[in-house]
């Protein structure tokens, strides 16, 4: 039976499952000139929210970008970059090794300067990591950094003061509300970008869009235990196999079995990576032996499941 609040659109499907794990914030003050690197991190986004004055976000390859009070910039893909109060400011450190006062487990304050003079920067920075692998594919296919003004999105206009406040006023409970302020307001920065950037309208966010190949997509996403052949793709679709096998490959960019394949990779490294045993995440995804799966695995990414359940470990 269909549930009235079951996903149907595959690209709000997709959104739907953006919503992280595990957040650590911290609230920046400059009343001088540095600049704090904030170090790569596989498999997370990292957000910055500038209140007052002028930050520039710094990743190499790419020139500086500023962003202003009121603008909010997106790191998707947790790729290394620096905070800085000017361009090429002098580094400082790493964000985890500086002096800073902790409020929390999950919070601290870093300032930048004397403390006896009025900070000309402030903005609250934040690492977020995600509990599923459709998550990360939004995120892979974003762009290394993404800057919105919120004033010009006034639901974005509105979270940023409540998460502020939030971040800065702990409360019972706040820490639960910082987490759903902030999976709302990455959400609402990429809607920002769906809408504006030509980049979206291509590659695997078209694809969710595209009315059959979309369907497919969140089939093989929902399942990704279930035995697809290209038949069973092909009559989600409503094609025949030979039209659904051209037309995929034309969208997505690569072969229907093989998107199966992947995909099916995606949910066995987040399921390892959560700590399930090896067996119960071949059993889940289908594979008749865990042997059968570890093979598997180690053929599509390079490595084995013992190592992913190591490292997370």
């Amino acid at each position: 039976m269909d549930l009235p609040w079951e996903q149907r659109d595959p690209l709000t499907e997709a959104l739907f499952q953006v919503r992280m794990s595990g957040a650590f914030y911290s609230w920046t003050e400059a009343s001088g000139e540095g600049s704090v690197a904030m170090p790569r991190v596989p498999s997370t986004l990292s957000f910055h929210v500038v209140s007052r004055g002028t930050a520039f976000l710094e990743v190499d390859g790419e020139e500086p970008i500023a962003v202003r009070a009121g603008e909010m910039a997106l790191v998707p893909r947790g790729i290394g970059h620096r905070v800085s109060t000017a361009p090429g400011a002098r580094l400082l450190g790493n964000a985890e090794e500086l002096p800073q006062t902790m409020l929390g487990d999950h919070f601290s304050v870093l300032r930048i300067g004397p403390d006896d003079v009025a900070p000309h920067l402030s903005l609250l920075c934040g690492v977020i990591a995600f509990d599923s692998p459709g998550a990360q594919q939004v995120l892979d296919v974003l762009p290394r950094v993404i800057r919105i003004d919120s004033a010009e999105r006034p639901v974005m206009a509105a979270l940023v003061p409540l998460l502020s406040s939030e971040v800065l006023d702990p409360r019972p409970g706040g820490e639960a509300v910082a987490t759903r302020l902030a999976d709302v307001l990455v959400v609402e920065t990429v809607r920002a970008w769906l809408a504006s950037d030509p980049e979206a309208r291509t590659g695997w966010i078209a694809a969710l869009r595209d009315p059959q190949i979309g369907v497919v997509l969140a089939a093989i996403h929902r399942e990704p235990g279930f035995a697809w052949t290209l038949g069973d793709l092909a009559s989600a679709a409503m094609m025949s196999r030979s039209a659904f096998a051209a037309r995929f490959s034309a969208v997505v960019g690569i072969p229907a079995m093989k998107y199966v394949a992947g995909w099916r990779m995606r949910a066995a490294r987040h399921r390892l990576a959560a700590g399930d045993t090896v067996a119960s995440v071949a059993l889940a995804l289908g594979y008749g032996s865990e042997a059968a799966f570890s093979r598997a695995y180690a053929r599509t990414t390079g490595e084995t499941p013992g190592q992913v359940r190591r490292r997370a470990a």
